[in-house]
């Protein structure tokens, strides 16, 4: 069986893989600059592949009905948003994806800009480099008095992976956690450190929001607004999740006012946040290039799951982590074919 891996992979799982075939590793981000693939490329690239595994790379209706040799598409994603879903199942393609992957990495990301933000970490660094010992008469501890975690709510906007390893976090530091998510299972957000409440109660009550929710077409924007108006006076926000979760034009207002005391962003529309937006000018806000999940830990994480979901696939039995479970009646019949 030959394997075609476009993403990084590293750790046990690489030993799985080779033993179920030839496995060919091109990830996509030891290039620089980076080297994602168009439809038609990765058409020619998929010739004669049994299993192919992405990361970045989209894999569209294109391939999925041009390639009838491809069995099997995993994505190292735990939302498989890159993959056609609807054209792999009509192909009989089960897409195996990585859920959970990289929650432990963006949890860690949270709290580390929790903290930037409440102790001004980012700015003290600035001053201590451009020699600004004294500002307006102000020593530094004058500046930059800030708040303990543990004196702080803070609400998770999405209870999930991300949002359950962040409220274990947060809680052994003593933290209050709130959680609003209607998917969530209660039980389990419970077991994580957090509470569950209404959204409306959690933008009321908590001094720090933190975004993970999923973006979909119910959730852009969800944070509008009548939302980030809801929130305590000189809270923060804070956005390790997709940043048009949020409604850009109301967030800055926010920012510009005060009515928000800070924010930290870990992803932008389009990826690129253009240096001349306001957000870079902006000494309240702390901004980093979408590193959330970017762990060595994660590559690991994802190299299992992908692994051994296509491994349940090819011994015949049948996978959590398969995007669309409807594909596999098909699939059984081509494997025993």
């Amino acid at each position: 069986m030959r394997i075609l891996s476009l993403a990084a992979l590293r750790g046990s799982g690489l030993d799985s893989l080779r033993a179920l075939g030839e496995l060919e590793l091109d990830p996509w981000n030891s290039y620089v600059p980076i080297k994602l693939h168009s439809p038609d490329d990765l058409l020619a690239r998929t010739a004669g592949v049994d299993v192919l595994i992405v990361e970045a790379d989209h894999v569209s209706a294109h391939v999925l009905t041009q390639r009838p040799e491809l069995r099997i598409v995993a994505t190292c994603r735990a939302d498989p948003v890159n993959v056609d879903i609807d054209a792999a199942t009509l192909a009989g393609v089960p897409v195996v994806h990585a859920p959970g992957r990289n929650a432990e990495a963006v949890a860690d990301l949270t709290v580390g800009l929790v903290f930037t933000l409440m102790r001004g970490i980012v700015r003290a660094d600035d001053d201590v480099r451009a020699g600004r010992w004294i500002v307006d008469g102000r020593i530094a501890y004058q500046r930059f008095r800030g708040r303990e975690i543990r004196s702080l709510t803070v609400g998770l906007v999405g209870c999930g992976s991300v949002g359950r390893a962040t409220a274990r976090r947060l809680s052994a530091l003593g933290a209050r956690v709130l959680a609003a998510d209607p998917y969530a299972d209660a039980d389990a957000t419970r077991q994580s450190g957090a509470e569950p409440v209404e959204l409306g109660a959690l933008l009321d009550a908590s001094d720090v929001v933190s975004v993970h929710a999923l973006l979909r077409d119910s959730t852009r924007g969800l944070l509008g607004e009548a939302e980030l108006a809801a929130m305590k006076p000189g809270a923060f926000l804070v956005n390790t999740a997709r940043f048009e979760i949020v409604s850009e034009a109301p967030l800055m207002e926010a920012l510009r006012s005060g009515r928000l005391a800070g924010a930290a962003f870990d992803h932008f529309s389009n990826e690129f946040l253009p240096k001349e937006h306001p957000l870079c000018a902006m000494p309240n806000v702390v901004l980093t290039p979408h590193i959330g999940g970017t762990t060595e830990e994660t590559e690991t994480s994802q190299t299992s799951l992908v692994a051994d979901g296509i491994r349940s696939l090819v011994e015949g039995s049948s996978p959590v982590n398969v995007a669309n479970p409807e594909a596999l009646e098909a699939f059984a019949a081509r494997r025993a074919s």
